[in-house]
């Protein structure tokens, strides 16, 4: 079965909730309308269509528009060896959408990693903390109006670089 044969199915299922299929360089794609279905949305096409593994989860930042974010989720099943991009926005005001762990384990780390470097948070994530900058570190990064505050924030010490040095006599 096809990538649109596919993408179809899901179509039918969900009804208005999905754009129509949009081709693009060989890629399909849809839309999902409401955010807050996309976990259903994802165990359908799993469970249902055989897209068992979530190849990736990001994040744009369409900053001076509304809705500001876009999550862009790239699906493969390997029983048909077929590729789907999904995609959802949500609002700056809104900035959550459920998690999509309970579907594909793998989305943990690139939930906490969307979470970590643009702020948007995954509701019902069973473990949604910084993955990438400390604890405690007041900015997201990857946003597009982000200014570095590296003057601002002090950064703390790696625990391995200081016994580095020690053992290195530098300290």
């Amino acid at each position: 079965m096809s990538a649109i044969d596919l993408a179809r199915k899901l179509k039918n299922q969900f009804g208005d909730l999905i754009s129509e299929p949009t081709e693009f360089r060989a890629e399909i794609t849809l839309q999902i309308g409401d955010a807050e279905r996309i976990a259903e949305v994802c165990a359908f096409a799993k469970k249902e269509l055989g897209f068992d593994y979530l190849v990736d989860l990001s994040s744009v930042d369409n900053y001076g528009e509304d809705p500001r974010w876009t999550l862009v989720y790239e699906l493969y099943g390997h029983g048909h060896q077929t590729h789907l991009r999904l995609k959802t926005e949500v609002t700056e005001e809104r900035s959550e959408l459920p998690t999509i762990t309970g579907v594909w384990k793998t989305a943990d780390w690139h939930e906490r990693e969307i979470y970590d470097m643009m702020g948007i948070r995954f509701r019902g994530h069973p473990d949604l903390r910084r993955i990438l900058m400390w604890d405690g570190y007041p900015y997201f990064p990857l946003r597009k109006d982000f200014h570095s505050p590296a003057s601002r924030v002090s950064c703390p010490k790696s625990r391995s670089r200081v016994r580095h040095r020690r053992k290195a006599g530098r300290l």
